[in-house]
């Protein structure tokens, strides 16, 4: 049933309805419709938005695996490959165990500051929004292979394993949780804020 079907039935009828009412029903209908609508297409374009830059960072994932590759002997190249894919992989799998959960975890605008977030673990909760998180994550496993080009031929893959991990699900989490969480006792968006500002780049 359409808008204005529904308005003539509550005008009182196809038979005598009352102009007025009719008019503001269909008016208030429209608008309704409208803002939902408008409501729906903003948050699919924000959905998109998030996805196509996390996907534009994650390819910088592919930018320093060649810097690293150009930076070593033949012989390691291979090596260094690998331990770019295991950033994604390793660090794909802290990031989505603890690591947005560190870093976002318990965030309510105006609630007290906290170090460290303490909510959806493993993605748990239905508040997580997958968009944000690949973002995020995209971000972090970004910065956990800048340092592979200056550590290559010089570290055991374990090892790298090891710091990618620990980067991915603590380090990175922690400065992104002070600075960018609503409850980062570093964030602008704190009630209180340490020190009266928030930062540009991490």
């Amino acid at each position: 049933m359409s808008i204005y079907e529904q308005c003539l039935a509550s005008s009182g009828g196809a038979d005598a309805p009352d102009m007025m009412l009719l008019v503001e029903c269909v008016s208030n209908g429209n608008q309704q419709f409208t803002d939902n609508e408008t409501s729906s297409i903003a948050s699919g374009v924000d959905s998109f938005y998030l996805i196509f830059a996390g996907a534009l960072v994650y390819f910088m994932q592919t930018g320093f695996a060649m810097l690293c590759a150009g930076s070593i002997r033949a012989k390691n190249v291979k090596n260094v490959i690998l331990w770019n894919l295991l950033d994604s992989c390793g660090g794909g799998i802290a990031f989505w165990a603890c690591g947005y959960a560190f870093a976002y975890g318990g965030d309510v605008e105006g609630g007290p500051k906290t170090f460290i977030g303490n909510t959806n673990f493993f993605l748990r909760n239905d508040d997580v929004q997958f968009e944000v998180w690949f973002f995020q994550f995209a971000f972090a496993c970004a910065l956990s292979s800048i340092v592979a080009g200056t550590i290559a031929e010089r570290t055991k893959m374990a090892a790298y394993l090891c710091y990618s991990v620990f980067l991915v699900g603590f380090v990175y989490p922690v400065v992104a949780h002070a600075h960018w969480s609503y409850n980062g006792f570093l964030s602008n968006t704190a009630v209180d804020p340490l020190f009266g500002i928030g930062v540009i780049d991490l």
